[in-house]
């Protein structure tokens, strides 16, 4: 046995990568992946499988791929990569500090709010030292959630985790539950001032699409406020702004997903992919 231990553990190896590109996470067929594109994501369990046992070594490994892939990121198969992907890495090892700061980045302001801000939620427990998974939550959820309490708590850890910046998070928290900040314009200074802090060109130019793409629902809140301040009563319908001459066009999302008009008031679009858990 000991002459074919080499064979066996390759073959063993080779099969277990097999079996994860024809099975997901939670076991359902791959017929679920189609959607990705050609791109095959390897489940967590199968990654420890291959790099013996070494969760790090699989997330790095995994995140790198995730890096390269996000410049493409558009309402396409790859957007349920990077979705799949970011999971896995966030499986693998939450703590790990590009998942969770390009997760922010790429999927909640890309549309995928629900995934973005799971990735920030294991990033934050397992981070207990570092303040900005949960500023980022916290932030996500009173812009993307409407929750400004759950918002202020999030926003509390991160301060009590904080050196130089503990005064400003409280008093964000505070301004935030006693309703003194307008959430569009936050999220946009919020978003202008990550961009400008990158020193990467393509995260740059992804935070600057991001960054439109919030100018065109503010321009689109903005004109359906003139609208009812100027005719005394409730937009009924996107088109009376073409209409009425409020608006010559509607924004041009640079992302494709677009806005929504949705119980009277618009919103970003977020995608929408039925991915296993």
């Amino acid at each position: 046995m000991r002459r074919y231990f080499g064979l066996i553990l390759a073959l063993t190896v080779l099969g277990a990568f097999h079996l994860s590109t024809c099975l997901t996470w939670n076991g359902t067929p791959r017929d679920a992946e189609a959607s990705l594109g050609g791109r095959v994501v390897v489940s967590a369990p199968v990654q420890l499988l291959l790099y013996a046992g070494d969760r790090f070594l699989g997330a790095n490994l995994e995140a790198m791929r995730v890096a390269v892939a996000g410049a493409e990121t558009t309402v396409d198969a790859n957007a349920a990569y990077l979705i799949r992907a970011h999971r896995v890495v966030s499986q693998l090892n939450a703590c790990h500090e590009d998942n969770y700061y390009l997760g922010n980045a790429l999927l909640t302001w890309g549309g995928a709010q629900e995934d973005g801000n799971e990735v920030l939620r294991r990033a934050t427990e397992c981070r207990f030292w570092d303040e900005f998974p949960p500023f980022f939550h916290g932030v996500n959820l009173f812009f993307f959630q409407k929750d400004p309490e759950a918002a202020r708590r999030i926003l509390d850890i991160a301060a009590e985790r904080a050196t130089d910046n503990a005064a400003a998070l409280r008093k964000l928290g505070i301004m935030i539950t006693a309703g003194e900040i307008r959430d569009d314009r936050m999220a946009l200074a919020y978003l202008t001032q990550e961009r400008e802090q990158s020193n990467d060109p393509k995260l740059r130019e992804m935070l600057g699409k991001r960054a439109v793409r919030l100018q065109g629902l503010i321009r689109l809140r903005e004109a359906q406020a003139e609208f009812e301040s100027h005719f005394g009563r409730s937009l009924a319908h996107p088109s009376e702004l073409l209409r009425t001459g409020i608006l010559d066009t509607f924004p041009t999302d640079p992302l494709r997903l677009g806005y929504e008009f949705v119980d009277g008031s618009f919103q970003l679009k977020e995608m929408k992919l039925e991915l296993p858990k």
